[in-house]
């Protein structure tokens, strides 16, 4: 009887792995593509739908002292899979463009993107995050990190906001917040990437210097990663304190490699950021702002073609 009961009990607590079939049926003007991949012969439908099946054996705890990663799937040769940090777009900087789309009181037409993410750095040490960010290989004396979602925040801007594309990224945001998806929230801040986008290369300009003030600021928080982008799997994790051993993952099947983002971690750092309760709004915009552009950036990344995964909480 003991035996049983602890069997449903695990079973009962297991996450629930949610297959949303293709992030889009559209051509999204990204280069990274599962469907090349698979034409190529590097990999095939059949192998990924194993992977799906198993991806819960690739979830650990997370170790709140980690750094904060990317959600880059590449290869980080320095990465310790017993001691990793949770997974958010663009790393640490990137949580500023959410908080000015989103929170920011201050006048859209200024500002800059380096001066905001320099105040976030700020906020994670001051709150007691790990920050953390990425160069690759192929940076070096460059006037690029090697950060898709850093390099690329004009292109993601433009792209969030561009005409054609917008219906198919609220469809995205809101499989992905479900109830917590608000309207009013999304238009505001649809209307103040807008706003941004007018002014994109004043607001970005010298954004290639963040990962070196990041560098000063908190020490060994850089990674740089290896290899070429292979990602076919986009899995978005709403099970607080884990993250995805992404080197463990690509070493069991082939270089086969997963965009993996921590929603959870968004949430959790709305309420840290923006504790007061009068601020109940501006943490729902800024996690509405965050998912935006974690969408944004998938779809400045790839051509839509990636599997879309959900990891959530196993039902009651």
């Amino acid at each position: 009887m003991a035996d049983i009961k602890k069997a449903k009990t695990k079973k009962r607590t297991t996450p629930s792995i949610i297959d949303c079939g293709l992030l889009s049926d559209l051509n999204w003007p990204g280069k990274v593509s599962k469907q090349s991949m698979v034409k190529s012969g590097k990999t095939s439908d059949k192998i990924i739908d194993y992977v799906v099946e198993r991806l819960n054996e690739f979830y650990v705890p997370v170790n709140p002292r980690a750094k904060t990663r990317c959600i880059d799937g590449r290869h980080d040769p320095e990465l310790d899979e017993r001691n990793l940090g949770p997974q958010v777009t663009g790393g640490t900087p990137g949580a500023a463009l959410a908080y000015r789309l989103g929170v920011d009181k201050d006048d859209l037409t200024r500002g800059t993107f380096v001066f905001d993410a320099e105040a976030m750095i700020g906020n994670y040490l001051r709150l007691g995050f790990a920050p953390g960010g990425h160069r690759d290989e192929h940076s070096q004396g460059q006037s690029t990190v090697g950060c898709g979602a850093i390099d690329g925040m004009d292109k993601i801007l433009a792209t969030m906001t561009q005409p054609n594309l917008v219906d198919d990224h609220k469809r995205v945001v809101k499989l992905l917040l479900g109830e917590q998806f608000d309207r009013e929230n999304y238009l505001r801040i649809m209307g103040a990437a807008v706003v941004v986008n007018g002014r994109s290369e004043d607001y970005f300009r010298g954004r290639e210097n963040i990962i070196d003030i990041l560098e000063k600021r908190s020490k060994n928080s850089i990674a740089t990663l290896k290899g070429d982008h292979q990602e076919c799997i986009v899995i978005v994790n709403l099970v607080p304190n884990t993250t995805l051993a992404s080197n463990r993952l690509a070493d069991s099947f082939d270089g086969i490699q997963a965009f993996g983002y921590d929603l959870w971690r968004s949430m959790e750092m709305a309420t840290k950021l923006l504790p007061g309760p009068d601020q109940g709004v501006d943490r729902e915009r800024f996690v509405m702002a965050r998912v935006m552009s974690t969408v944004a950036t998938l779809m400045a990344l790839t051509d839509g073609s990636q599997r879309l995964i959900l990891r959530t909480k196993a039902s009651a």
